[in-house]
């Protein structure tokens, strides 16, 4: 990590600025000196990353149950409205929600929707899950599985929504 990262990460584990290079020694189990010079450098050695990482919780499970799936609203940058699904656990992606004709095409304040390119998924007769955006690497064999869980998932909270 470059030095503004290091800073920026050092005093957001520490919750204060004062006298940050010497609370982060103490820390890393390090010489002041040594992050001095690796400020001066521009960069810390790839050890630190982790230990970083380790400090701020980001290797350790939360005690606190996570959603497994987030569905909500998007706003595009000209104000259309988007619907979304997110899978919060690994592997983690981002599918959008495209409401469908009889036909099978995208609704009018649908459009546009890119249904033709990238994983395409029927969630159900008049929903597509579409654009979706893997954040972590999936094994092939488990797509369909993820997408069927998205639809469950979406059928789940639309009758919690409409009763």
């Amino acid at each position: 990590m470059d030095a503004d990262e290091f800073q920026t990460s050092a005093i957001a584990v520490l919750r204060s600025a004062v006298g940050w290079q010497s609370a982060i020694s103490r820390r890393l189990g390090v010489e002041s000196r040594t992050v001095r010079r690796w400020l001066k450098d521009g960069q810390t050695p790839d050890w630190v990353d982790e230990k970083l990482a380790e400090l701020m919780g980001a290797r350790e499970l939360s005690q606190w149950p996570r959603d497994e799936w987030v569905v909500g609203d998007g706003l595009t940058a000209d104000g259309r409205h988007r619907e979304y699904i997110v899978h919060l656990m690994p592997p983690r992606f981002v599918a959008r929600i495209v409401a469908c004709t009889e036909d099978g095409l995208p609704e009018q304040e649908e459009l546009p929707a890119d249904i033709l390119s990238g994983t395409v998924y029927g969630a159900d007769r008049l929903t597509l899950l579409c654009e979706i955006d893997w954040i972590d690497q999936v094994d092939p064999g488990h797509v369909t599985h993820l997408l069927e869980a998205a639809a469950n998932a979406i059928e789940e909270i639309n009758e919690r929504s409409a009763g």
